[in-house]
């Protein structure tokens, strides 16, 4: 692009001169000689309109008045001058404008990188804030190339500097990147082998809800701690894993423990049921004898007395039959109770990044039993069960 340009104009009294206009890139202005048209000869004229526009030195004569129009005015052609070639200057003006406006726009990005490029040397570890800095900075670089306002060769010069400091980046994160593995590799064993002592006390003799609130304590324990996914995977299931298998044990005892109960309470409803039916099958028999016209008057009282004796039996039994059948029907509530597991809780997914993210917990509630008639405090995030008979 040139940075000079002659034109020709007239004053107000009519006084030809020539219009040199000259951009000047690094001062950031634009410089207009008026020049009276007859203080040049046809040589110098020549000179001017070739030598100077094409950036030789040129000696203006006397006369010469330099003027410093502003480029982002409405014109850059002075009120007291008239020219034919008014769009001429106007198309200049606007092509010198871009250019001026170009530059100092890349000015501002030059020190914008040179600050990036500080923050790189002063780099101690990786530093995502930069990596976003210098992500967003050559993106806008790339939108000004695709809208042709900046030239190949700056380009290739701010991605050689941009390139560097990813470069440098990289390396940070790589080392950072061993060292996390190596972390989280180490956590997950140590999560997994608590878990597993965890597991191991899970025997008859256990307190199931000790358990359960000492594996909700370990997932609170490392609820900030950051896995690999690999490993992030493995802990979830781990923490799954051991809340079932305190299920299934807990279940297995509360089966064996109701068992029995069950099977001996079933027994003797069984056995009251046939007294039952045998005490009312006696009751119908004296109760048609007791109807006979043969029947003798003391044979008669002694049936009546024999009947209510029988009635009474039957209520007495059908009594007890009722408080064991209710025993029963609590004892089977307890059980179902103590044996079924609750489905896990689901939480929000953890956000994922380009680094693993941290461990949720799965919240796995398992019903409380109540050893002894002892109830659960208002306070606990577990379910009532029912006490034992």
């Amino acid at each position: 692009m040139q940075s000079r340009f002659i034109t020709a104009g007239n004053l107000k009294d009519d006084v030809e001169v020539v219009l040199a206009y000259e951009l000047r890139e690094t001062e950031f202005r634009l410089d207009l000689y008026v020049i009276p048209r007859k203080a040049l000869n046809k040589e110098a004229f020549e000179k001017l309109n070739t030598d100077w526009v094409n950036g030789q030195e040129f000696e203006f004569p006397e006369g010469t008045e330099l003027i410093y129009p502003d480029i982002n005015a409405d014109s850059i052609l002075p009120d007291n001058i008239k020219s034919d070639k008014t769009g001429e200057i106007r198309h200049k003006q606007n092509e010198w404008a871009v250019q001026l406006l170009t530059n100092k726009l890349w000015e501002s990005y030059l020190i914008e990188l040179e600050n990036l490029k500080k923050r790189s040397v002063n780099l101690m570890s990786y530093d995502k804030s930069l990596f976003e800095d210098a992500k967003s900075y050559w993106e806008r670089v790339l939108e000004h190339k695709k809208e042709r306002n900046i030239t190949q060769e700056r380009l290739d010069k701010i991605k050689e500097d941009v390139n560097a400091i990813f470069e440098q980046l990289k390396s940070f994160r790589k080392t950072e990147s061993a060292e996390f593995e190596k972390s989280s590799n180490t956590v997950r064993d140590q999560i997994v082998e608590r878990l597993n002592q965890i597991k191991g006390r899970a025997d008859e003799k256990a307190n199931f809800k000790t358990l359960h609130d000492d594996i909700k304590a370990l997932q609170h324990e490392f609820r900030g701690q950051r896995f690999l996914k690999s490993d992030e995977n493995g802990v979830r299931k781990a923490y799954d894993d051991a809340f079932h298998y305190i299920s299934e044990q807990r279940n297995k005892y509360f089966t064996d423990k109701y068992e029995s109960r069950i099977t001996g309470l079933k027994d003797v409803i069984s056995k009251m049921e046939k007294g039952l039916d045998r005490d009312k099958k006696d009751l119908e028999y004296f109760s048609k004898k007791s109807e006979s016209p043969r029947i003798q008057s003391l044979e008669l009282q002694l049936l009546k007395v024999r009947l209510r004796q029988i009635k009474e039996t039957i209520a007495s039994k059908e009594d007890k039959l009722k408080d064991i059948q209710k025993t029963l029907d609590s004892i089977l509530k307890q059980a179902h109770k103590a044996t079924k597991s609750d489905k896990p809780a689901k939480e929000a997914d953890p956000k994922t990044e380009e680094s693993p993210a941290a461990i949720n917990e799965t919240e796995v509630q398992l019903e409380q039993e109540q050893e002894q008639n002892t109830e659960t405090p208002a306070s606990s995030p577990e379910p009532k069960g029912s006490g034992e008979e």
